[in-house]
Order: structure tokens, then C-alpha cells, then sequence
């Protein structure tokens, strides 16, 4: 994580799932853990990384019935977003309750009935969005914390997973005529452009860049012209 930056815990009540360093065991005496894994390995402003959770056991047989599950996510608040609809219980798992407090990240979720959770199945998904302003570098993602329990038992399990996922915040890639990098060239950049001529904006780096769309070092009303000729169809590129 990175330094100075706020940590947010987010508990999550849907998991089905076991951390690897302790926790419940087999009846063979192995124990139970989970792993997570990102869909993307760089992201960029913008985009949304799918993290998996699933149960991850040393024997290849046995499973777990679950009703209610909790755990954290530990992640940078300056770097992504995390809604309560971000948490996604498995196919075919039906929630009956779901909280998410966004001061302290605690999120919870409980099962109408109990799920089976086999061997290497998937206990939860989590989506996190890129903030538009997220400073680029390396940052990690971390579900730990975990605590589950069943309808038929009367103790909560709880273990930890200190094993973080590691992901890139890349630039984002330069597009002339997209003034303010949402991915569109539209009169949003134009009008940009014009407040920047006007004195009213002040464009630096890579908008600054992107606002150039003649390349000739200046960035005025004849830009702000091409952008809207372009969002207009009059122009096919830059």
C-alpha cells in the first residue's frame, strides 16, 4: 500500500472461504485457505479490476457450507472505489443481507440458505474502480480477515491472508483531442481548450498534449475548432 494514503477495511459477509495461514480443518487434519486473483496485472484510469476470491484447501476433496461470510479488503481509497454492488456473491447464491459502511469499509453479507463451496471454488468476487485521478505506480490488493460460519455450527471461523495481489496503474494512453482522458472526444475538450486560451483552465501534461491537436506547439481557439469539427464529423482524425 502506499504511504500517507487511507487504508479501508471492507468486510464482506458472502465469502465461503478460508485463509491460509490458519483456520478450520479437514477431517484429515489439513487445513483450509483461499487465494484471490486480479484480472488485469496494469490497469489505467478508468478501468475496473475483477478480483476473485476462492477456497483453496491441501487436500483436493471436502467443501464448505456457508451462510454468512465477512473478511477485509485492504486497498489505497486514493487509487480505486468500492461500492456496496461491487461485492459479488457466487453463481446462484442468493443474499438476504448486505451492509457496507464506506467510513470504515466493513461489509457483510448473508445467504438466504447455506451454499457448498468445493475445493478451488469460487467464494466472491470484488470489483474495484480506477479512480480518474489515481497516481500511477505499483499498489497492492489484499483480502484478509476472513470469518465464516454455517447455520449448523455454532463457532465462527476466523483465519488470516496476508498474501497481497500486485497491479500497475499505467498512464493513461495519450489521444489527442481528449483533453480531459475520459476516453471521449467530445465539446467537453472543446470547451476546455477554449477556458484554457481564455485564461479561465489551465491545462498541464498530458492534457496539455492532448489539447494540441495540429502539433504546432500552441494550444488555442483553432484546436478548440478541430475538436468540435471532429466530434461533428468533419474531420475524420487529427
Amino acid at each position: 500500500m502506499r504511504k500517507g494514503k487511507k487504508m479501508i477495511a471492507l468486510v464482506c459477509s458472502l465469502l465461503a472461504a478460508i485463509c491460509g495461514f490458519s483456520g478450520r480443518a479437514y477431517a484429515d487434519g489439513s487445513a483450509w485457505g483461499i487465494e484471490h486473483t486480479l484480472d488485469l496485472s496494469e490497469c489505467r484510469h478508468g478501468d475496473t479490476v475483477k478480483m476473485s476470491v476462492n477456497l483453496k484447501g491441501s487436500s483436493a476433496s471436502g467443501s464448505q457450507k456457508l451462510r454468512s461470510v465477512s473478511g477485509t479488503l485492504e486497498y489505497d481509497t486514493s487509487l480505486f472505489t468500492v461500492e456496496k454492488a461491487d461485492l459479488l456473491a457466487p453463481e446462484g447464491a442468493k443474499v438476504q443481507e448486505c451492509t457496507f459502511d464506506k467510513t470504515t469499509g466493513i461489509f457483510s453479507l448473508q445467504y438466504e440458505t447455506d451454499i457448498t463451496v468445493k475445493n478451488g471454488g469460487l467464494l466472491l468476487q470484488i470489483l474495484l474502480h480506477t479512480a480518474a485521478d489515481a497516481t500511477t505506480g505499483n499498489t497492492t490488493l489484499c483480502v484478509t480477515d476472513l470469518k465464516w460460519k454455517g447455520s449448523e455450527s455454532k463457532e465462527e471461523t476466523e483465519i488470516e491472508h496476508r498474501i497481497p495481489s500486485k497491479i500497475t496503474i499505467a498512464e493513461s494512453a495519450a489521444s489527442v483531442g481528449d483533453v480531459n482522458q475520459d476516453g471521449n472526444i467530445n465539446l467537453t475538450d472543446a470547451k476546455l481548450v477554449m477556458q484554457h486560451y481564455n485564461g479561465a483552465a489551465e491545462l498541464e501534461g498530458q492534457q496539455l498534449k492532448n489539447a494540441d491537436t495540429n502539433g504546432d506547439g500552441n494550444v488555442n481557439l483553432t484546436d478548440a475548432k478541430r475538436i468540435m469539427q471532429y466530434y461533428n464529423g468533419e474531420i475524420p482524425a487529427f
